[in-house]
């Protein structure tokens, strides 16, 4: 009898943080908008002109967006409560000792208080990806971008978990999306190379991983997952496969012996 065909499996991490970089804290509210100055006149040609005052004249703040302020952009992050912000702290603490039951009853309690938060309900989704309780994380990722669409990283968290539970099209859907909301994430075109990939769309892989190596040559499990398509490819494509797989450990990526076997062939 022969042995069963081996599998390559894509690098693809599937674990799911419920903090972005702002979300532990309130992000810094922007600052108040200036009001806009009055539109200038032209002065009569019989006006003096008085320099001392054309000085002392205000220069008019830019009001600008949050990128030009210097702000994260809220409507792609979104902000916890603000009078949360102790209990917020307390919840993140409790996920990074992967205390589930703990982290669970923190944002239960931020949600009875504001249950409109989209960014609660997203971090409640982690805390259940992580439980292994997929369905409610599911939930509760589609309720936070129904109520905020523009949580990018939401929807490929939303993604990841429907991934999981078998959901491709659903994880094709909601990756697209957080793609449409940043379509420099490098890390959302690999996870939408992989849900390409599964759904038998193998050109469709192949141009999102080369388009997450363009945004980022850095990323080890991109290179990794095109050497893998390139090896399933018929006839394989070796050469490609190996100078993908070589950068990929150089970038860290850990080394797998039935790649390394499949180069040798």
């Amino acid at each position: 009898m022969p042995a069963p065909a081996q599998c390559l499996i894509f690098a693809f991490t599937l674990a799911i943080s419920p903090v972005f970089s702002q979300e532990t804290k309130p992000a810094p509210a922007a600052p108040a908008a200036t009001p806009a100055p009055a539109p200038e006149t032209a002065p009569s040609k019989d006006a003096p002109k008085n320099e001392a005052d054309k000085e002392k004249a205000p220069v008019p703040q830019k009001t600008g967006d949050a990128a030009t302020l210097g702000l994260p952009n809220q409507t792609k992050t979104g902000t916890l409560p603000a009078n949360n912000t102790t209990i917020s702290e307390l919840a993140a603490q409790a996920f990074g000792r992967k205390d589930w039951d703990t982290a669970r009853k923190y944002y239960e309690q931020m949600l009875r208080e504001d249950p409109l938060n989209a960014l609660t309900h997203a971090n409640l989704g982690a805390v259940e990806q992580q439980s292994g309780r997929l369905k409610e994380a599911q939930a509760l990722f589609s309720r936070a971008v129904a109520i905020n669409p523009d949580l990018q990283q939401t929807w490929v968290a939303l993604g990841l978990v429907s991934y999981e539970k078998g959901d491709l099209y659903y994880a094709l859907h909601a990756i697209g999306r957080a793609i449409h909301e940043d379509p420099t994430d490098a890390r959302a075109h690999n996870y939408l190379a992989a849900v390409s990939k599964k759904l038998g769309w193998l050109d469709a892989a192949e141009a999102e991983l080369l388009r997450a190596i363009e945004l980022d040559p850095k990323y080890a499990n991109a290179h990794f997952n095109l050497c893998i398509m390139y090896l399933e490819r018929k006839p394989p494509a070796l050469e490609l496969a190996k100078r993908h797989y070589e950068k990929a450990v150089a970038l860290g990526a850990a080394r797998d012996e039935l790649v390394e076997e499949k180069l040798k062939e």
